[in-house]
């Protein structure tokens, strides 16, 4: 069986003997370069679809048994309905065809792949109809429609989480599996590389939204300050720059003392600076799943989160793999963290308990099989769970 793979991937984090300076620039999503890299590992032949605006004409890089093929993208997609990737998307993938092709986001690279006329499966990563309420604008108005439409055109869909499933009408569940996302094999290294902590707390956001909710962790973390003066706050992410939007927001108000705005950063060093933080706060007022506490579990880095934040309570087992506490309150964030930091043991208790339940439910070794047995049922071929192959 030859698996495509639709979506936004980061070609930097595929596991192909491949120059990482020949590669062009991508939309990059790191689930969905692991999601190559484990049925890499698992035997099967992987085409991978995806598009960047550094190409000028479509192309095709292949290495073993993978294949990636870049589609063009044009500036201010969401004016023209992402019409013109939607094709170019389809195009390339008819021209190199899987027997069933994991479309990751229910926006235009599913719409490509089920307009391919090759059997896709669409994985649902987020609810568009909760983010066009929290972000009402144009973009995500757009984004609505597309999702409808995938969900309209779609035989089969997956929800990444019980939360994601429960927003779904009545015929969408009828037609979607549960399968939770997963973090790489190799991942639990980067926690036992950590000797020391580093004095911080960190948030990942990707985005100063209402959604996101960073404005207020900023309040938290000043009251913070009053108990714990020397602690610092690394902010990274997309508009967590110096002189970004929650740069210029946090001055503005006398937010920005001890606040480091480290802006986005390559996925390793994500990690590492994760893993050298005391404390991950996750601000999110909404989360279909939650990789950066997901990611944060497993690399060792206890976590405070939303106790109705979505996925948030579930993934965190109800409070005992994570602090939960009233993210709409600067006051409830701050007295989570400070649990987590004026108490060293508890705080290590947290981080094994979080270790431990991240392996047992989101373990690559635990998920990948799941999707293989979808896979499979649409081009009649069995799933090998005991082959391996290297790249």
């Amino acid at each position: 069986m030859t698996v495509g793979v639709c979506g936004p991937i980061d070609l930097n984090l595929l596991h192909w003997n491949v120059p990482k300076g020949t590669l062009p620039p991508t939309n990059a999503f790191p689930l969905t370069s692991y999601f190559i890299n484990a049925l890499l590992r698992s035997g099967y032949k992987v085409i991978g679809y995806t598009n960047s605006r550094d190409v000028s004409e479509p192309t095709v890089v292949e290495s073993g048994n993978l294949t990636i093929c870049i589609s063009r993208e044009k500036p201010q997609m969401g004016r023209r309905f992402f019409k013109f990737e939607i094709e170019d998307l389809k195009r390339i993938i008819q021209a190199h065809p899987a027997d069933v092709i994991s479309a990751f986001w229910t926006y235009e690279y599913a719409l490509a792949a089920l307009g391919s006329g090759i059997p896709t499966i669409a994985n649902i990563h987020d609810v568009a109809s909760k983010i066009l309420l929290k972000q009402p604008d144009m973009f995500r108005l757009v984004r609505w429609f597309m999702n409808n439409k995938v969900m309209q055109q779609s035989c089969t869909l997956v929800a990444n989480s019980d939360y994601t499933y429960s927003q779904l009408s009545a015929s969408t569940k009828e037609k979607t599996t549960v399968i939770p996302n997963f973090y790489p094999a190799g991942l639990e290294g980067i926690r036992q590389a950590v000797k020391h902590k580093g004095n911080y707390i960190i948030s990942s956001s990707n985005g100063f939204t209402k959604r996101k909710n960073i404005h207020l962790a900023l309040e938290a973390f000043q009251i913070l300050r009053k108990v714990f003066p020397d602690l610092q706050y690394h902010l990274i992410g997309v508009d967590m720059e110096e002189n970004g939007p929650a740069h210029q927001y946090a001055s503005a108000r006398g937010l920005a003392d001890a606040v480091h705005f480290v802006g986005p950063l390559p996925y390793d060093r994500t990690l590492k600076e994760v893993a050298n933080a005391k404390v991950l706060l996750c601000s999110s007022m909404e989360e279909s799943f939650g990789m950066a506490i997901l990611e944060a579990m497993v690399v060792g880095t206890a976590v405070v989160g939303g106790e109705k934040s979505g996925y948030v309570p579930s993934l965190v087992d109800k409070g005992k793999a994570g602090v939960l506490c009233n993210i709409y309150s600067p006051d409830s964030m701050a007295d989570a963290v400070a649990l987590l930091l004026g108490n060293k043991a508890l705080r290590e208790r947290y981080e094994r308990a979080a270790a431990n339940f991240a392996q047992e439910h989101f373990s690559e070794d635990v998920v990948i099989p799941q999707h293989l047995a979808l896979l499979s049922k649409h081009v009649a071929v069995p799933v090998n769970h005991t082959q391996t192959f290297t790249v």
